[in-house]
């Protein structure tokens, strides 16, 4: 499984203090999976996934883009910048 992009968001207000991660992967040729974690700062946090079974680029992006938005909406904002990953990019630093 090859990470395409990620989002880390957090909310924090009060005593609440949340993270959201949310993660477009690509799994072979043309399919790809949009996956999340989320729970408080800290603790371990839960996982899911927003596509039962895989799906094409497009509707990943637009299911990726759609998750996050939604989070913003709410009140999270980025760590830092989301992460593109070229899927030419290697694994790992050479």
């Amino acid at each position: 499984m090859n990470l395409i992009r990620k989002a880390r968001l957090f909310f924090k207000e009060g005593k609440s203090d949340k993270v959201y991660e949310v993660d477009l992967c690509r799994l072979s040729q043309g399919r790809y999976v949009v996956n999340f974690r989320y729970g408080r700062r800290g603790s371990n946090l839960r996982e899911g996934t927003k596509t039962t079974e895989p799906v094409d680029r497009q509707q990943a992006e637009e299911i990726y883009d759609s998750v996050v938005v939604s989070k913003i909406n709410k009140g999270y904002q980025d760590t830092d910048k989301q992460v593109d990953v070229s899927e030419e990019a290697p694994a790992s630093p050479p």
